[in-house]
């Protein structure tokens, strides 16, 4: 997949779709009043992107930030998420990834802060089983933003100690579905500990291995 296979060549449609995904977010309470930041990768390789301290659960399509490859907003822009230069090295290492997603999930958080694991309680948990944690690191900071970069790889997800998640995908609606997707099996996975289990029944492996092989989750 290259910059020509973005399904964001619209802008206006494009500026929309984020919006409706951050109050998405917001309203799920996985991203907080200006906590977190939303992105996407238009045809031209510009990105549009969250602004900076702005209330998340009051964002319009006009105040998004429009911002080069380079970094620098265009023209008549306003101030770009501090997370800019994050999410714009995860464009330049992942042709495949149209769209960005970091929230401050609650149960998500808590895993990074005890370097959890995900044990395949469910289907959907399959996918997270390695997920990688990296230290949080300062906005801006190149050798942090490299590690994240390098952590996650070829995959959709990687967990920011002290700080929350961040997913990614072909477009917006893959990305959102990840974070949605860890952040439920993370909610089971609390309750279990809750009501008293620490060591809940995991799926057998020939049935977790059938699911992998299947790519159905």
């Amino acid at each position: 997949m290259t910059l020509s296979d973005s399904p964001y060549t619209d802008e206006a449609r494009a500026r929309q779709a984020v919006v409706d995904v951050v109050l998405e977010l917001y309203d799920a309470r996985l991203i907080t009043s200006t906590g977190g930041n939303v992105s996407v990768r238009l045809a031209d390789g510009d990105i549009l992107i969250t602004p900076t301290r702005m209330h998340k659960g009051g964002l319009t399509p006009e105040v998004l930030v429009r911002v080069a490859p380079s970094g620098e907003p265009r023209p008549g822009q306003g101030r770009p998420s501090s997370e800019t230069p994050l999410h714009l090295a995860v464009y330049r290492a992942r042709p495949d990834v149209h769209a960005v997603v970091h929230t401050h999930a609650p149960h998500a958080i808590m895993l990074g802060l005890l370097e959890g694991r995900v044990p395949p309680i469910i289907a959907d948990a399959l996918p997270f089983e390695h997920l990688p944690v990296v230290y949080y690191v300062l906005p801006g900071d190149q050798a942090g933003i490299a590690r994240i970069v390098r952590a996650l790889d070829r995959g959709a997800a990687v967990l920011l100690k002290h700080h929350g998640l961040l997913t990614v995908g072909s477009d917006l609606r893959r990305a959102v579905n990840v974070t949605f997707a860890l952040e439920e099996v993370l909610h089971i996975l609390t309750l279990c500990r809750i009501w008293g289990c620490t060591d809940p029944p995991t799926l057998p492996p020939d049935d977790a291995e059938t699911l992998r092989r299947l790519d159905i989750v």
